[in-house]
This record gives structure tokens, sequence and C-alpha cells, in this order.
């Protein structure tokens, strides 16, 4: 009963957070107190299988690292803030324990079941089919509204740098025709979402992937990947030529500009411009000036723009001023840690990845290590110049945990 309950919490943290969308710009708070629910009950079972617990070296590290949020939120400048984490975002030290939680029971107590491809079919296609509603409904505004149920464009750009690359593993893989339909829906929403970050994460999946397919040596490999291929480039030319149809300023056009120019004008006078990187530059240099102030224990968990407008107000109004938006994160998840949390929690939350990483020795030659591999380092990379959220990092969490599951990889049918 008690690991039927974990698995049901889990289920809602999988499926069910990340398509909640209610009005009134609360979409954030109520994807956040699923969360915490979620988490309460899983933290109550855990604590009544307590003594069946083990740990192993990954998650002793992750406890060290917990340990370390506790400790930046006790010195932290804003208290409430860290236990909370700031209106809008929420990752402060309870959304973490979440987070840790749904890493642990999905790694020692989530069960494969056939269910989750037919709920996870069901929550992809609802989230692609909003977000291509979204964009095509706001074509003829100089905004780009493709954000699904997560709120931001980037957002929506996180969840898809998790789902096409497995999506296309699952393709190539088991050649199952309903994969490559719903890698093209995906691709198509992860194009249209501007998600500049999330489209570099996705390369880096796909260059993992043909990795993969040359090492098998398998002619069905090359075919299937050429089928995504020739879908992907079709599927492109659609959305990039579609803005031209209506007649109205090219979107896509403009981001792929404003990156080109985002590197060529990104130096002046031998310094990095603020502005470079819709600001992000900017916010980088504050985040990385607050790591220099109090590099052991940072400021606390999500209190990245109250140290910034206390120690740096100069900084913090040059960022607002380039990227026209309250600097609370850093758009680059590490600097964010080292900011918020300090040098060493970064330096145990990177070791903890990569010993995760390290430990998928046969990512190249197994199918299902490959599958749950390249969605973390598309998330990974991703993150060099995004945002975690509550809508998407849980699910990041649970694929940390579900790697190590080798119970359910073996039932996975691949």
């Amino acid at each position: 009963m008690i690991d039927k309950i974990i698995n049901k919490s889990i289920y809602i943290i999988m499926f069910i957070v990340p398509i909640i969308i209610v009005p009134f710009a609360y979409t954030s708070l109520a994807k956040f107190v699923v969360l915490l629910i979620c988490g309460l009950i899983l933290f109550v079972a855990l604590f009544n299988k307590r003594k069946e617990l083990k740990f192993d070296l990954i998650d002793k590290i992750l406890l060290l690292f917990w340990f370390i949020i506790c400790l930046s939120t006790i010195f932290s400048i804003n208290k409430p803030v860290s236990v909370f984490g700031t209106e809008g975002r929420f990752e402060g030290l309870l959304t973490y324990s979440v987070y840790f939680l749904t890493y642990y029971a999905s790694k020692y107590y989530l069960e494969y079941n056939k269910k989750l491809q037919i709920y996870a079919i069901i929550i992809i296609v609802i989230t692609a089919v909003i977000g291509i509603f979204q964009y095509y409904s706001t074509i003829y505004s100089s905004i780009s509204y493709a954000k699904s149920t997560f709120t931001n464009s980037n957002f929506f750009g996180n969840f898809l740098a998790i789902v096409v690359p497995i999506l296309m593993s699952l393709y190539i893989n088991s050649a199952k025709k309903r994969y490559l339909i719903l890698s093209g829906l995906t691709f198509f929403a992860l194009i249209i979402s501007l998600a500049r970050s999330a489209w570099i994460g996705v390369a880096v999946a796909c260059i993992l992937g043909i990795i993969f397919i040359v090492k098998s040596k398998d002619k069905y490999l090359y075919i299937r990947a050429l089928h995504l291929i020739c879908l992907f480039i079709v599927l492109f030319v659609i959305a990039f030529k579609s803005a031209d149809f209506f007649n109205e300023p090219n979107k896509i056009a403009t981001k792929f500009l404003q990156a080109n120019n985002s590197i060529l004008e990104s130096m002046e006078n031998g310094e990095l411009v603020n502005s470079a990187g819709s600001g992000r530059i900017g916010i980088w240099k504050m985040a990385i000036h607050l790591t220099a102030i109090n590099p052991i224990l940072g400021f606390g968990p999500d209190t990245l723009a109250f140290a910034g407008s206390y120690y740096t107000p100069v900084d913090m109004y040059n960022c607002c001023k380039a990227s026209g938006v309250i600097a609370d994160k850093a758009h680059n998840e590490y600097l964010q840690y080292s900011a918020t949390i300090g040098i060493p929690g970064l330096i145990v939350y990177l070791v903890f990845i990569a010993l995760i990483l390290i430990k998928q020795k046969d990512i190249f030659t197994n199918k299902v290590s490959l599958t749950l591999s390249i969605p973390i380092i598309s998330y990974v990379v991703q993150a060099f110049f995004n945002i975690s959220t509550v809508g998407v990092a849980p699910i990041f969490w649970l694929l940390l945990g579900l790697i190590q599951n080798e119970k359910f990889k073996s039932k996975m049918n691949i």
C-alpha cells in the first residue's frame, strides 16, 4: 500500500504538475502547492519505510547538498524567501526537499507500468498542442506566447529539452511510428518556443544520439535517424515560413539573428556587454560578483534579487534595464547555486550529477541508458542559459533517480 502511495505521488509530480494552469498569474503558485502536498505524502510514506531505506554514495552526496542548502537557509539574508522561495519562483528549501524526495522515491520505488507511456503521451500532446495554438494565435504580435502550461516560453523550452530527446531515442530504437509523430510534434513546438537554450540542449543530445547510431553499425537505426532528419527539416521550413505566410515579422528568424548579433556585439573595449544574450551577461556578472562577496554559503536559496538590490544596486539596475525584467534568477543554474547557496554547494551538486552520468558507462551501447541519459544531458546543457522552475525541475530530478532504478530499466520495452 505504501509503495502504491509513493508511485501515485510520483505520477502526480510527473504528469499533473506540468499541466497545471490557473488564471490570474497564479500558475506557479498552484504548481508549488501541489508539489508540496506530494512531497509531504512522499516524506510520510518514506518515513514509514525508514527501517528499509538505504543510501549509496550518490545518495549521501545528495544529503550533503541538502545539508548545505539548510545551512545557507539558516544564514540567509531573507529566511522566509529561502524557505518558500521568491514569489513566482518558489524554489526555496521546501521545494528542494521535494525534488530530493522525488529523486529518492523514483530511484528505489517507482515501478514500471504500461500506463506510464499512455499518461506521458497524453501530457506531451496536451502541452505541445497548447503551445502551438498559443504561438499561432499571437502571430500578429511581436511577442511570443508559445509557453503552453509553463507561464514562460523558456520554461516550455526546459520541458521540451527533456521530452524531445526521449522521443527521438524511442523512435530510433523501437521503430514505433507513434514516437515519430510525437517527435515531430514536440520538435515543432521546440522551434516555435523560441527558447534558444533548449535548442542548444537538444542539439547536444542529437550529437550523442549520432554517436550511438554510428557505434551500433545498425542500418535500421540509420534509416530511422534519416526519417527524423527529413521530418525535422520539413517542420523547420514550415515553422520558418509560417510568419511570411501571415505577412508578419519572422520571430524564428529574429531569434537566430539575435543570437548571432549577441555573439558579434557581446564584446566592447575588451569587455562583455551587459545587454548581450537578452541581458544575461549583465545578470551573470552580478551573480559572479555576489558569489565573490559570500562564496561559502551564498545569500540563501532563491534570494538573488534581494542580494543584488542590496549589494550590487547599480548592477541590478543595469540588468533590469538590459533585460526588461527583475533579475531574480541568474539565468544560469550553476551561477544561481554559487550566488545563493555558495561554491561548496555548487561543487557538491556538480559531483552528484557527474557521478550519476559516469555510472552510465553503457550509454553508447544500451538503448535504455541512452534514452534516459540524453534528456538529462540536454537539461544540464540548457541550464547554462536558463533557470530552474517548479513545473519542469521535478521531472529532471525524477530522471536522475530513474536512471539508477535498474528494476525499472529492465522492464522498459525499447
